[in-house]
């Protein structure tokens, strides 16, 4: 009777983690019906099967370089949301709008990637094109994440 009963436990135990095994391979590989990858409202899936997102930024750093004339340059970071998940440097975009430089940081990942299911740290700089720039305060804004500086002269070499 005792050797039945271990036997029977035995073949609960791996019932039991066949099943903890299903189960987390069918949560971590589920697709969204709409076909929009992982993302929210700014996901995209181009043809090539790349799903491309807005990075999700936590902090914008700004780094004045001490030169003349002045380079300047924004520090994103913020956490990725797998481990397939990368900084799409070649789409990024940055444009000026008086005084505030707006920048587009997206992400790029393999559509039917199976990925580890944990956020990845990331640090990305992004050249700021501040020559001939007159003195003044200039916002950065980053995928909605908001830092400034100052210029404190025009940025233009005297002549």
């Amino acid at each position: 009777m005792n050797n039945s009963g271990n036997t029977f436990m035995g073949i609960m135990v791996l019932i039991t983690i066949v099943i903890v095994v299903i189960a987390t391979f069918s949560l971590g590989c589920t697709e969204d019906p709409a076909g929009n990858g992982t993302g929210g409202n700014n996901s995209n899936v181009s043809g090539n099967g790349y799903i491309y997102n807005d990075a999700a930024v936590g902090e914008v750093e700004i780094l004045i370089l001490e030169s003349f004339p002045v380079q300047v340059r924004a520090v994103a970071s913020g956490y990725l949301p797998d481990g397939c998940t990368e900084i799409d440097s070649e789409n990024t975009t940055v444009e000026r709008n008086g005084n505030t430089f707006n920048v587009s940081l997206r992400t790029i990942r393999p559509k039917d990637a199976i990925c580890t299911q944990a956020l990845v740290p990331f640090e990305e700089t992004i050249d700021l094109d501040v020559y001939g720039l007159e003195r003044g305060v200039y916002t950065v804004n980053i995928n909605g994440v908001e830092d400034s500086f100052e210029l404190t002269v025009d940025n233009v070499p005297a002549e």
